[in-house]
């Protein structure tokens, strides 16, 4: 039951993350500083990236992403955001693309695959070597 925990989160983040990026956002409030937009982008795909390392590693997967996950975790979650950024410029009229969004995003996924190699997979190390 537990694997599927992970697999769960993922998908209900990516779900949760197409339906706000995609939905208009008129009458939004201002968040008060200018950069506050490309913060969130940021932290939402370093989110992004941290849950789909799990899913791949622990949830229902196969072998090879359960081996592969933090490099598929990083790959998705900056094709995932590039796609997002298209379908807001093509699909939808009252949102557009940008490729700062995109650059926002790539970091977000970087710091977390950072995070993840440095903090998360040295601790298997470690528990390891014990």
């Amino acid at each position: 039951m537990r694997k599927y925990i992970y697999s769960i989160f993922a998908i209900a983040w990516i779900i949760i993350l197409t339906f706000l990026s995609l939905i208009s956002l008129e009458g939004a409030p201002n968040l008060g500083f200018s950069f506050a937009d490309k913060l969130i982008h940021g932290l939402v795909y370093f989110i992004f990236a941290i849950l789909w390392f799990f899913s791949f590693s622990k949830g229902i997967t196969n072998k090879f992403f359960q081996k592969n996950a933090i490099i598929a975790s990083a790959i998705f979650a900056i094709i995932y955001g590039i796609c997002v950024e298209i379908m807001q410029e093509t699909l939808v009229s009252n949102r557009q693309g940008d490729w700062q969004d995109v650059l926002a995003n790539t970091i977000g996924t970087i710091l977390a695959i950072i995070l993840i190699k440095y903090i998360v997979l040295n601790s298997r190390k470690l528990k390891t070597e014990n």
